[in-house]
């Protein structure tokens, strides 16, 4: 099993507060989820998704997954996730998911969709527009029209393949989910690869880049199930065709109405690569004039229509009273810690007082004055007086990657424990490009718990200092990060 797929189901991170923020009233965006099981398409098409948590079939409770979590701070509001999405996207064909809940990452690690279980270093992988994700699938948060893909077998070095028509030119946005055709007349399309490493921050929307022409994969029919809508490519249909070496083929249909088709590779036990996404292309008569009998092409398949999940009422507020338990036990832990501490201390504290005291007492009457030449033991300090405040706390800033991916280095921390307070922090960076190349300051504040930095395009290894009040210093390396335009180091 390849180390990265851990990271496209789960982030691991350090575990801290989690923000709360209600998802009542977040608005519904419309997502394409597509998922890929072992031998057949579970589902496909666009969905209107909204904010909510989820629960998986072996587990005991229902989780949050909106993407609010300590590790991604720059997440400030609900959002739709991958792994909800897909949830719905099972949901409206009757079927269920399965993973396991890691409490410290605040994520599932994904083992089934639908029939198909992870099994004999099989697992299921989280792509969104084209890009594995760097976090996992209940982190990072979707926007209009993201194309979600959840693959069975990810991680086995087979290309991802994406169908077009050919007259579509396409570059960018949505791929299309329908095309028209003429009855008899060759349909051109092309078939393009994405590699399987791109694990990066996703793009903001869909895209043709990093993609190449696919040539010798089959496109042929496919055969959709009644019941669930699975959809199966049927690779010896005499109508399918195979792309040539610029990945572009042509299919005639020789009946009027909807046909489907999808391109894969077949391989002797296992596709050879990722089936591609599905294509519903209507037959019309020459001059684009419906053929009688047939179905009009302004009536889109179901599969191809906005489907709207069926959501609980009460999940916003469960999911509120998720976070606000979660934040009691956190804060009841930490008093008890507090409290615990304290007593050490000051037990700690009367035990040096009491030797102090003995020692006083013994050289007293070593010296036969019945006096002691220390001074007088301190006191405990007064009922209800201050105590000595604690160590300070704060986590180690994370970076955000959309706008680093825009070019700017945008960092934010928490403070998990206040201690004595915080007197002041530093950020600096250190150039990966030059040998020995010094720390230089970039940022520095006080009360802030975030920065922005202006750094020129490279590779940058970033520091982190933060002084407390009694002026002791803790310093944390942050990690690298790549400016764009810049050389990856």
């Amino acid at each position: 099993m390849r180390i990265r797929n851990l990271f496209a189901t789960l982030c691991v991170a350090i575990s801290a507060l989690l923000a709360l923020t209600s998802v009542a009233g977040a608005a519904p965006i419309t997502v394409n989820v597509r998922i890929e099981g072992a031998t057949e398409t579970l589902f496909e098409g666009p969905i209107s998704a909204t904010a909510h948590g989820v629960k998986a079939s072996t587990d005991t409770q229902e989780r949050s997954c909106d993407g609010l979590n300590s590790l991604d701070p720059w997440n400030t509001a609900a959002g739709v996730t991958p792994t909800a999405s897909s949830v719905d996207a099972m949901s409206l064909i009757g079927e269920s998911f399965d993973g396991k809940w890691y409490p410290g990452f605040n994520d599932y690690f994904l083992s089934r969709f639908g029939p198909d279980a992870e099994k004999e270093g099989r697992s299921w992988g989280i792509l969104v527009n084209n890009t594995f994700t760097n976090v996992g699938g209940c982190q990072y948060q979707l926007d209009e029209v993201d194309e979600v893909l959840m693959v069975f077998n990810a991680f086995d070095f087979r290309p991802f393949l994406a169908l077009f028509p050919a007259a579509a030119n396409y570059a960018s946005g949505p791929r299309p989910l329908t095309a028209t055709a003429t009855l008899g007349q060759p349909f051109e399309v092309e078939v393009a690869s994405y590699e399987d490493d791109a694990e990066d921050v996703p793009p903001d929307h869909p895209e043709r880049t990093g993609s190449t022409g696919f040539a010798g994969a089959d496109v042929s029919p496919v055969t959709t199930n009644p019941i669930n809508g699975f959809e199966k490519v049927d690779v010896e249909d005499q109508a399918t065709v195979e792309t040539d070496s610029h990945g572009k083929a042509s299919i005639t249909f020789t009946t009027p109405g909807w046909h489907r088709i999808k391109a894969t590779v077949p391989g002797a036990t296992e596709e050879e690569a990722i089936r591609s996404n599905r294509l519903d292309v209507c037959i019309e008569g020459s001059g684009g004039q419906p053929l009688e009998g047939a179905t009009e092409c302004s009536e889109l398949p179901a599969a191809d229509q906005v489907r709207v999940p069926q959501a609980t009422i009460e999940a916003p507020a469960r999911e509120q009273k998720e976070h606000e338990a979660q934040e009691a036990q956190r804060q009841e832990e930490r008093e008890a810690r507090e409290g615990a501490e304290r007593k050490k201390r000051e037990a700690a504290e009367q035990a040096t007082r009491d030797r102090e005291a003995k020692e006083a007492a013994e050289e007293a009457a070593a010296s036969g004055t019945g006096k002691s030449s220390l001074p007088p033991a301190p006191q405990p300090p007064a009922i209800g007086s201050t105590p000595t405040p604690g160590a300070l706390r704060v986590s180690v800033p994370k970076v955000d990657p959309k706008q680093l991916k825009q070019g700017k280095v945008a960092l934010a921390w928490k403070v998990v424990e206040a201690g004595a307070g915080v007197k002041s922090w530093t950020i600096s960076s250190q150039s990966l490009g030059a040998k020995k190349a010094p720390y230089v300051k970039r940022a520095s504040g006080s009360t802030a718990t975030s920065a922005s930095l202006r750094l020129p395009p490279g590779s940058y290894r970033l520091r982190f200092a933060v002084t407390d009040a009694r002026g002791r210093t803790s310093n944390v390396t942050i990690g690298k990060v790549v400016v764009p335009g810049g050389g990856r180091g």
